[in-house]
């Protein structure tokens, strides 16, 4: 089974291409500036509201900023 969680690296892309610091951007999307950095560290699931904010902010479709982890069963 696979889940989709935010791909950190597509984030820190994003944020650069958009030239908004890590400051705006956490005002833009309603977070702190901590919940960015944690973000920013790794790969990690995120909600549907935030993750939509986030595409609204980067104007790409959401599915660009996450990744497919696969579950490893035991």
């Amino acid at each position: 089974m696979s889940t989709a969680l935010l791909d950190h690296e597509k984030l820190i892309k994003a944020m650069e291409v958009s030239g908004l610091t890590q400051e705006e951007f956490a005002e833009e999307v309603g977070i702190t500036d901590r919940h960015v950095r944690n973000l920013r560290e790794r790969d990690t699931d995120i909600s549907v509201s935030l993750l939509y904010k986030m595409s609204q902010v980067f104007q790409i479709p959401m599915e660009e900023l996450l990744t497919l982890q696969e579950e490893v069963s035991e």
